[in-house]
């Protein structure tokens, strides 16, 4: 709660639209249109002013009536996407986000096309990996040749491989599992342990993706280095994203599914900034 609290921007009169975060997500196609919803909806729940999503054609009609609140913008090929993404903090996109120097998040199949071709993914210490541990394995093979990464039960083994990992392909990871890990380059690991869900429904890594987007752009308006900026917006994201997991699986039992995790982020936030208010208030 506490990195949580760190990075929540102060909201005043005197802020213009844009101010709490302008957010790009690429992705989603005809079969696929959930993911990119969910990543932004979740940003938008925590707070920023703007989420354009860059999705095929076949997937733009399908999101613009998931939410209003969205910018959709249909048409994949760079020609299209490149011009609409000057004025975007976060965004999903390999070179251009490198040469620009903003937060990169890539999350599912992104990483499989990681791990397919690591090659393709630039030395940057902007980007930040977000496998769930299936992902992961897949990684571990590509990069540090290392076989058989979901037979390992030490989490102390997982911790050293995902150092490892981080520090050969010189970007940050999030891995998503039982407990969450956020590893720096430099060899920085944090275990997040709060308490989330027991449902592993579909979409709930894109709500991570979301959050982690903004949060990290958030950290870099701080002033703060690459290394805090991934830590600190990665250990508030992951436990934001489980306590609202956490509430809304209390609530929901077994029915839960991620639009109820949606429902419950501003509650949770709300009762964040109560208890940063409130003395000897507590969550």
């Amino acid at each position: 709660m506490e990195q949580l609290l760190k990075l929540l921007p102060k909201l005043s009169n005197h802020l213009r639209k844009g101010d709490c975060g302008k957010i790009g997500i690429i992705g989603g196609s005809m079969e696929y249109t959930g993911a990119p919803y969910f990543a932004a909806s979740s940003a938008a729940r925590l707070g920023a002013d703007l989420i354009h999503v860059f999705c095929t054609h076949d997937a733009a009609t399908v999101i613009k009536t998931y939410s209003p609140d969205l910018i959709v913008h249909p048409g994949m090929k760079v020609d299209d996407v490149i011009p609409k993404l000057e004025r975007l903090t976060t965004l999903a996109f390999l070179s251009w986000s490198r040469k620009k120097e903003l937060p990169l998040v890539i999350d599912g199949d992104g990483l499989w096309f990681v791990a397919e071709d690591s090659s393709l993914l630039p030395k940057s210490e902007s980007i930040v990996l977000t496998p769930n541990v299936v992902e992961f394995s897949r990684l571990c093979k590509a990069v540090l040749k290392k076989e058989n990464v979901l037979d390992i039960k030490d989490f102390d083994e997982i911790r050293q491989l995902a150092a490892n990992l981080s520090r050969e392909m010189r970007v940050a990871i999030y891995l998503k599992g039982n407990s969450d890990l956020v590893v720096t380059p430099d060899g920085r690991v944090s275990k997040c342990d709060a308490k989330g869900s027991m449902r592993r429904c579909g979409g709930q890594g894109d709500v991570t993706a979301g959050t982690l987007g903004l949060l990290l752009s958030w950290a870099r308006k701080t002033g703060a280095d690459w290394t805090t900026s991934h830590h600190d917006a990665g250990v508030a994201s992951s436990w934001l994203v489980r306590t609202a997991g956490h509430r809304a699986f209390e609530r929901e039992g077994r029915s839960m599914n991620t639009p109820n995790l949606l429902e419950e982020l501003p509650r949770v936030l709300r009762d964040v900034e109560t208890a940063e208010t409130v003395p000897n208030n507590k969550i």
